[in-house]
């Protein structure tokens, strides 16, 4: 990345709960966000937790120490020793409110900084970055990756009216009306402010996306690891039975319901024996049922999650990819997910079982939008790009390329951060 050094460098901390680098099967948008922060002159600090929420286990050895500091590959990272937990229970609580508590503590040690960035999934993060900026002084920018509490009132998680959901849309309405810009990856966001009597008029769009230098064919390779080799000979294996092979690499929890891959897998064996192969790769709470489900069935895989150095290099291996999430009301505001651009400009086509508004499917083309939570629809959808002519196939593949290069490259992407940075709301938000 070559870009011209501006004038005036800022120093910015990003409060990101779930960060983490590219040697990590886990979220990089911040760590992304940073290069090209720092590509384009400023310094960037990220302050997450050590404790990894995918593998629940810890990232760093901690010794004594509740603070520690690293760089991963040129990004400053501070990584906070939070309170460990397994599944969905209070101790998960109890992880985010130590995460917080501890930042606010910890950020007294660092140098003060120009602008301080606050993201969900959770706001208590977010709630932590407004104090550490009011208290240095400087401007607070809220990142809404996440809705909440709506996301957990409509998946049945959080009564309507009820302490905890009052508290956090007030929680939410105080980071809305307090930040100087929201940065929000849901295109309808707008709406769903509106209808929440807050303001929109600093809202900045700024979505998921991917680093198309990694995902060129002669872009970065790094070196293999057993957990990528292992899924491409799993690959190779399923296309060595005439198999066309599509491929799953993302969470496994509650809302993707990988499960139904594996019935629509079944559906599509009994239709057409020995037609497709299904390669899911990832890890999370829904892993046993996701097994459990591919128990006896030919033709599939599971395997370990890969870090996102590796992402590129397995899903050009495949011949197509999917996205599958349960339907939920929160989605009428629009999705970012990042394995579908990562899919997108791998130029693999994409089945897309997901409702929503703002389709980027349908939209670009690079691939088959069908309605979520429906095996048989899957399984039709999988052979119908299966019997599709090559060509028709690389067509989608580079529609979905053009569609991230148009709007989801992290070099496109950095340069609307900048500029909130920079204190410049971008014309076209």
């Amino acid at each position: 990345m070559r870009h011209r050094r501006e004038p005036g460098r800022r120093r910015v901390w990003i409060v990101n709960h779930y960060a983490a680098g590219p040697n990590v099967p886990a979220g990089t948008r911040h760590y992304s966000l940073a290069r090209q922060l720092q590509a384009r002159g400023h310094s960037v600090t990220i302050f997450a937790a050590g404790f990894a929420h995918g593998g629940h286990h810890e990232r760093v050895s901690w010794g004594r120490s509740l603070v520690r500091r690293q760089s991963v590959e040129g990004v400053p990272f501070v990584w906070l020793r939070t309170i460990p937990y397994q599944g969905n229970t209070g101790r998960r609580v109890l992880n985010m409110l130590s995460f917080t508590l501890l930042f606010v503590v910890a950020q007294w040690g660092e140098a003060s900084p120009d602008m301080v960035i606050g993201s969900t999934v959770h706001p208590f993060a977010a709630f932590g970055a407004w104090l550490a900026a009011r208290m240095r002084g400087v401007p607070f920018v809220f990142e809404i990756r996440d809705l909440w509490p709506q996301t957990l009132v409509d998946l049945g998680a959080m009564r309507v009216g009820s302490l905890p959901e009052r508290g956090l849309r007030w929680l939410e309405a105080f980071l809305v009306c307090r930040a100087t810009a929201v940065i929000t990856l849901l295109p309808g966001i707008s709406d769903y402010l509106r209808g929440q009597g807050l303001p929109d008029d600093r809202v900045v769009y700024l979505p998921n996306g991917a680093d198309l230098e990694h995902f060129a064919p002669g872009g970065v390779r790094p070196e293999l690891t057993p957990a990528s080799a292992d899924v491409l000979k799993a690959v190779d294996r399923l296309r060595g039975e005439g198999r066309f092979v599509i491929g799953y690499v993302g969470a496994l929890g509650r809302v993707n319901r990988a499960e139904l891959l594996l019935e629509a897998a079944g559906v599509a064996e009994e239709r057409a024996p020995g037609r497709i192969g299904l390669v899911v790769v990832g890890d999370g709470p829904e892993r046993p049922v996701v097994e459990a489900a591919a128990y006896g069935r030919p033709g599939v895989a599971i395997l370990a999650s890969i870090s996102k150095a590796q992402v590129p290099r397995v899903l050009r291996s495949l011949d197509a990819a999917v996205v599958h999430t349960t339907w939920t009301p929160v989605y009428r505001y629009g999705v970012s997910f990042n394995k579908l651009f990562e899919y997108m400009a791998a130029e693999r086509p994409v089945v897309f079982a997901c409702e929503c508004a703002y389709d980027p499917v349908e939209a670009s083309g690079a691939g088959v939008t069908i309605a979520p939570d429906d095996p048989k629809a899957l399984a039709s959808a999988f052979l119908r790009l299966a019997e599709m002519p090559p060509a028709d196939l690389e067509r989608m593949g580079a529609s979905g390329l053009d569609y991230v290069r148009r709007g989801h490259d992290f070099d496109r992407l950095g340069q609307t951060l900048a500029a909130v940075v920079e204190g410049r709301l971008p014309k076209d938000r």
